[in-house]
């Protein structure tokens, strides 16, 4: 399995040349991404008696106990520090850090499982959020030099302000987890694994007769601890801080570090054979796209994604579409219709969409003038207006329509009317914002004009400024009702009435027959108010 990512690497790697463009920038991604995802991707798993002690450890963190992982970061840096150069040389760099690195990797992950001890580093996580916050104003200090007075002091005290609050015992109470988070694994002292086996296998029969009342199959003695059935350490074990680390359980880092590897191989392969394969920007375009990389890999692991589950769940996803075709449109001797009602809530989810987009647009026109910068900039009044406007702009776009609905759901109770007021509040910040850089952008012709005649500032705003931004106005409001439709679908989720709130009942109580109507008409309608609106669109832009 290890050597599969390797080969996929190698493979992406393989192809990308083969588009003739620059493959250094692809051995410097993968050689920056070696090096930040070996201190801070958690490479394999370590359990103890429960399941909240279970630990994943990095890379950087295993160093204590495998000194040779050291290779892995450090082949990287070798082949990142031979990118330099270009051509051939860079390509031995990518061969050689590709494969010393693999060499580390595998030599650790095809071991057995081992007894080893936690070591807390106090401090460290708390020092990473601090440098986090501090980073903007040390960039702004960079690159604005002539403020650096001003963004450096700023940065320097916000983060050693962060640092001391977040390892104090206030801010520990706020973030529990983020004490003593970051552990280094130590090998285990000499003679304790041998001697868990022994008292495991010593207590192997009482443990038995145990299980056996409570109709759980007998365990086997024991040569060594990966052959613990159950995959966890006795409590007592756990309890002082020893742990079970188990090489052949991949985490996230481990798959990352081992694509990074083929790749950076892989890139190496192609310059040593076609050394013009560089571009001048290989450097700054790899950081970018190392960053895009390591971004990804945690967010596929947090999100738990995993087409084995989706394969295992077949049988029920098909079962469910068994039991939703053929649609059920009605059932006159039970007086149910319901094509009836899944017309009559599409119905009341175009009105809630339509009279939600029409209230913002009447509260985003007038104040988007206020909002746009080419407006405001003379008067200081009107420029106070302008920032407390983009304020709330930015504080309302942050506040999702859906919470909106469930706060409004329990102030006025279920019903449409939450759904329209909570599509209009958060709609007004959208369409606002839209209105005003439509009018920033307005040619200064004829306002210029105008105004070197005497003509007062409504008669500019009048002949100078709507018709040029009208017919944009429009173009926007009808894409925003576009956007509410779909959204008041699921505003119906929570309670806030049309065709969501029929499909959410519908599935409540097991009928899919009726619940597949409502999906059929939502394909249809959105299609529909995508066409007509795209064709308004056009004809008044």
């Amino acid at each position: 399995m290890s050597l599969a990512f390797f080969a996929a690497g190698l493979s992406l790697a393989g192809l990308l040349g083969l588009g003739r463009g620059s493959v250094r920038r692809y051995l410097v991604a993968a050689a920056l991404g070696i090096l930040v995802a070996s201190p801070a991707f958690p490479l394999v798993g370590a359990v103890g008696y429960l399941s909240r002690e279970a630990l994943e450890p990095t890379l950087a963190a295993l160093l204590p106990a495998y000194p040779l992982l050291a290779l892995v970061p450090l082949a990287a840096a070798l082949a990142l520090a031979l990118a330099h150069f270009g051509g051939r040389v860079a390509g031995l760099g990518g061969l050689l850090g590709g494969g010393l690195g693999l060499f580390a990797l595998l030599s650790f992950l095809d071991g057995h499982a081992h007894l080893v001890k936690l070591r807390p580093v106090p401090g460290l996580m708390e020092g990473v959020a601090a440098l986090a916050l501090a980073i903007p104003f040390l960039a702004l200090a960079w690159g604005q030099r002539k403020r650096a007075w001003l963004w450096l002091p700023l940065g320097v005290a916000l983060g050693f302000g962060a640092f001391s609050w977040l390892n104090s015992p206030t801010g520990h109470t706020y973030f529990p987890r983020m004490g003593a988070y970051y552990k280094l694994v130590l090998p285990a002292e000499p003679g304790a694994e041998e001697a868990l086996v022994q008292a495991f296998n010593q207590g192997l029969e009482e443990l038995n007769r145990v299980r056996q009342e409570i109709g759980l199959p007998p365990l086997k003695p024991i040569q060594d601890l990966s052959g613990l059935g159950e995959g966890r350490l006795p409590q007592e074990v756990a309890q002082a801080g020893y742990r079970l680390l188990q090489p052949a359980a991949l985490r996230y880092g481990a798959v990352a570090l081992l694509l990074f590897l083929g790749v950076l191989f892989g890139a190496g392969l192609w310059l040593v054979f076609r050394p013009g394969l560089e571009d001048p920007g290989d450097l700054r375009q790899g950081g970018v796209m190392a960053a895009v990389a390591l971004s990804i890999f945690p967010a596929f692991d947090a999100t738990e994604f995993d087409l084995g589950k989706l394969v295992k769940g077949w049988p029920f996803l098909v079962n469910f579409l068994d039991r939703a075709w053929p649609p059920n449109l009605a059932q006159p001797q039970q007086d149910i219709y319901p094509l009836q009602s899944v017309a009559s809530e599409m119905l009341l989810t175009v009105e809630i969409a339509l009279v939600g987009t029409l209230l913002a647009a009447l509260f985003a026109l007038p104040t988007s003038f206020l909002a746009a910068r080419n407006l405001t900039f003379k008067n200081p009044v009107l420029r106070l207006l302008f920032y407390l406007m983009r304020g709330f702009y930015n504080v309302d776009r942050g506040v999702d329509t859906l919470i909106l609905a469930l706060i409004l759901v329990a102030a006025v109770g279920l019903g449409p009317f939450a759904g329209v007021l909570a599509m209009a509040i958060h709609s007004i910040a959208d369409l606002g914002k839209l209105y005003s850089e439509a009018i920033e952008n307005v040619d200064k012709g004829p306002i210029e004009a105008l105004e070197s005649v005497g003509a007062s500032g409504s008669n500019v705003l009048r002949w100078a400024i709507l018709p040029q931004v009208l017919p944009l106005f429009v173009s926007y409001t009808l894409y925003r009702f576009e956007i509410n439709f779909r959204v008041s679908i699921v505003l119906g989720l929570v309670g806030a009435g049309g065709i969501g709130f029929f499909i959410k009942g519908a599935m409540d109580a097991g009928h899919y027959d009726q619940m597949v109507i409502g999906i059929i008409a939502i394909v249809l309608v959105v299609n529909l108010i995508d066409f007509a609106s795209s064709w308004l669109r056009s004809r008044l832009v």
